[in-house]
C-alpha cells in the first residue's frame, strides 16, 4: 500500500507498507521517501510514525522491517528514533554498482503507541479484507 505524504495540499513524499503472508507472519516492511527540500523538518518522522501506528495499532502487526542505505544519515536517524534496531544487512545494485543497506527491525513490544488524537484512520473497515484481518 503506497500513500502520499502531504504538507497542506503539497505532495512532499510517500510511505509504503508491504506484507507477505500477513495473516500468519504479522510482519510488515516499511519504506519512505521525501523530496530533498522537505527533509530535516520532522515530516519523515511524522509520516513513518503514522504508518507504524496503522501497522501495529490498527492491523495488529508484530514486527516492522525497513532497509536503509548505510550512507543515508537522515533515514537512519528517523528509523533509530522510532526504535528500529539493527537486524543485518542487504545488498542491492544501484546505478550498476553494489550497495549495502542496513536491515532494521522494530517489534510491536518496543513500539511506543501514538497518541490517539495524532492518528486518525478512516475507511479501514472496508479495507480489512485486503489485509486478510
Amino acid at each position: 500500500m503506497e500513500m502520499g505524504v502531504f504538507r497542506g495540499d503539497q505532495p512532499v513524499g510517500m510511505v509504503t507498507l508491504k506484507a507477505r503472508n500477513f495473516p500468519v507472519l504479522r510482519e510488515v516492511k516499511t519504506e519512505s521517501w521525501l523530496g530533498l527540500e522537505f527533509q530535516r523538518q520532522g515530516i519523515g518522522t511524522e509520516a513513518r510514525t503514522a504508518l507504524l501506528g496503522l501497522a501495529f495499532e490498527e492491523l495488529g502487526a508484530v514486527t516492522a522491517l525497513t532497509e536503509v542505505f548505510q550512507d543515508n544519515v537522515g533515514s537512519q536517524g528517523v528509523s533509530r528514533r522510532l526504535g528500529y534496531l539493527h537486524d543485518g544487512i542487504s545488498r542491492d545494485v544501484l546505478a550498476g554498482r553494489a550497495v549495502v543497506s542496513d536491515r532494521l527491525r522494530l517489534d510491536a513490544s518496543d513500539w511506543v503507541p501514538t497518541d490517539p488524537a495524532d492518528l486518525v484512520v478512516t475507511g479501514l473497515a472496508k479495507a480489512r479484507p485486503f489485509f486478510n484481518v
